[in-house]
């Protein structure tokens, strides 16, 4: 699964990338770290509206929520969905089935190796892109309290590729990375169901990726991590004859 995501850009050089406009009220500032489960909002692009820069909440609450309670709980377990039940699971069938696709702009992502009952975090990013898209699903819930419409988003994943299967060892799973024409085609073709399945089965190829682990201040609780020292390579004894955790 993936719950922690970075995008170091300007707010101008995500405008050129994608030709799309951010929002005045985004005030947008690079992002060196971000915890799913702080609920963070995010730069998303949709199927809907191609060329205009939504600010979403990571944690897909689905239209059907019935309070402010219940878009609380499910939130906290819609951080990612698995793409191969994306029209099949409650929270995320009705986003698949009508269409609500985005893009999550990124410039990197991290993961946790283990080796007994250490963990050591690693930082992945695309090498032949500066900024990459992960395959999304939002959605739009109306909050009975207040009347406001919020827009929420999930992240989309799928079986890792043999890097991150390597880094990722527990798990096995990677985001959704799109290349740019699968990229091209999620945010603006009328994809089928199948179409849209087999489109999220390919691998981001693991020949284009670059890893290297990093310090543990991205778990800490006394220091903040969205801060650029987060993304400072760090050595490990234990990790330095495994060559396959490296890109």
């Amino acid at each position: 699964m993936c719950y922690h995501k970075s995008l170091n850009v300007k707010a101008s050089e995500l405008e050129e990338r994608y030709e799309a406009k951010l929002p005045d009220s985004a005030d947008f500032q690079p992002v060196y770290h971000a915890n799913a489960y702080q609920f963070p909002t995010w730069p998303i692009l949709t199927l809907q509206d191609p060329n205009r820069f939504q600010m979403m909440r990571w944690g897909l609450v689905p239209h059907w929520a019935r309070s402010r309670d219940n878009a609380d709980e499910i939130r906290s377990k819609t951080l990612n969905a698995r793409s191969e039940t994306i029209y099949e699971k409650p929270s995320f069938r009705s986003s698949a089935q009508e269409g609500k696709r985005c893009l999550i702009p990124v410039t990197g992502f991290f993961e946790w190796f283990t080796k007994g009952s250490k963990k050591f975090p690693f930082y992945i990013n695309t090498s032949d892109q500066k900024i990459a898209s992960i395959a999304g699903l939002w959605d739009e819930w109306p909050d009975p309290e207040t009347g406001e419409l919020i827009t929420t988003y999930t992240l989309l994943t799928t079986d890792a590729n043999p890097l991150l299967a390597a880094i990722h060892n527990t798990k096995k799973r990677m985001p959704c990375v799109l290349t740019p024409d699968a990229e091209h085609a999620w945010l603006h073709d009328d994809l089928s169901e199948s179409d849209a399945l087999k489109l999220l089965d390919k691998q981001y190829p693991a020949n284009h990726m670059h890893s290297y682990s990093i310090s543990k201040r991205i778990t800490s609780r006394s220091e903040p991590s969205d801060v650029p020292d987060v993304l400072k390579p760090a050595d490990y004894p234990e990790l330095s004859k495994n060559t396959q955790l490296f890109a």
